[in-house]
């Protein structure tokens, strides 16, 4: 059995709006002006350990996610162990893979800026069996990733994936000159100021949950992970994917599914009404504060592929200047005009007239540096050569 859902932040599964005709549904759970307290995170024995914390904002907000920094957090073990953990970035707490003891049970202490206490239940210690694939399989609708994996001692049954992916892409046009000044010129672009090749990141923004609960092996099989829409510019050069699985608990496996429901059910007043989240995480000072998040502990497995262009030939993207070039003479004041900063042009190529080089050919931005489409220049340290 899989499930799977798009989500874009915690918040959608408690304030939610149901429309039917004129009438309007309004959920039994009135929001705190701060909003809901969310902990996500997993407690890892083989990896880092890293918790977000956030606040969640009414659907009728055009805010971003409010993420709660200041905070102080620590796994604590049910044999007197603690782990403090260090903000990151607003809201980000780690701690590198912690010592822990398999036997013993674990739980999540969070004090806030707000001087406001939250604790977690303690939670066994679950190993995850390792992935034994990523695989993928080109359709018309675009590529499809998936992940399999089984436990031969039926002990897990209960999974959830998370992913990180990279790819690379280019510009629409090579740059092979780079402006300078003074005086104001256009010279050969230097390999190590290229702006052809570019690589962008991306990250799992579903719940993606498995369960082998009803079958007499514990196998997942064929798992869909990730939906590569046709053409689209992940597979125009290279496509990387880093598979993160998790072993939960029955009642988080449980938890998560019903956040799932919550966030599917949203159609009409005759789907089913959102059901209460409750967590494995209280509120030390308020008994009734809901907080959102389940406390999971145990190991990480994890694994990467590649997927080339030239495994995918029937992919077509295409990405091209809007405009044609423009010749930029190679008056300096011309040339300034055109390629200094903030100007909006980048040099493409030496243009050459009946009586020899005479000017730049030129292109927005936008078509010729293609950390304008988001990425970086910088290749990834596990990118192949």
């Amino acid at each position: 059995m899989t499930k799977s859902l798009r989500i874009t932040a915690p918040l959608l599964v408690l304030v939610t709006l149901l429309s039917y005709c004129k009438d309007k549904y309004n959920g039994p759970y009135i929001a705190p002006t701060t909003g809901y307290l969310v902990v996500e995170g997993y407690i890892s024995g083989n990896g880092p350990t890293r918790f977000t914390l956030s606040r969640t904002i009414p659907l009728s907000s055009n805010g971003g996610l409010t993420l709660e920094g200041k905070a102080q957090l620590q796994v604590e073990g049910d044999d007197n162990s603690t782990y403090p953990l260090m903000e990151q970035g607003s809201g980000v707490y780690t701690a590198a893979a912690l010592p822990v003891n398999p036997a013993a049970k674990y739980r999540l202490r969070i004090h806030t800026a707000g001087n406001k206490d939250y604790l977690s239940d303690y939670v066994a210690y679950k190993p995850t069996p390792p992935i034994d694939s990523i695989t993928w399989a080109l359709h018309r609708d675009g590529v499809d990733i998936y992940v399999n994996a089984h436990d031969p001692s039926n002990a897990t049954r209960y999974y959830q994936w998370q992913f990180d992916e990279t790819w690379q892409y280019t510009s629409a046009e090579y740059s092979a000159g780079v402006y300078r000044e003074p005086p104001p010129q256009v010279v050969n672009r230097p390999d190590s100021e290229q702006i052809y090749n570019c690589w962008r990141n991306g990250a799992s923004t579903a719940l993606l949950l498995g369960s082998s609960a009803k079958l007499e092996q514990d196998v997942i099989s064929l798992h869909l992970i990730n939906h590569i829409p046709t053409d689209a510019d992940q597979l125009s050069v290279k496509y990387s994917i880093l598979v993160r699985q998790y072993a939960l608990t029955e009642d988080g496996y449980n938890y998560l599914t019903r956040m799932q429901r919550n966030s599917e059910s949203l159609g009409s007043i005759f789907d089913a009404q959102p059901s209460e989240l409750k967590g494995n995480i209280h509120a030390l000072s308020d008994p009734t504060e809901q907080v959102i998040g389940f406390v999971s502990a145990g190991t990480v497995q994890q694994q990467r592929i590649f997927i080339d262009r030239t495994q995918v030939p029937s992919w077509h993207h295409y990405f091209s200047c809007q405009e044609k070039d423009t010749v930029v003479p190679l008056d300096p004041a011309i040339l300034k005009a055109f390629f200094s900063s903030g100007a909006g042009y980048v040099p493409v190529s030496m243009h050459t007239g009946p009586a020899g080089p005479d000017g730049w050919n030129g292109n927005f931005a936008s078509c010729v540096d293609c950390r304008a489409q988001g990425g970086t220049t910088t290749r990834p340290s596990f990118w192949p050569y």
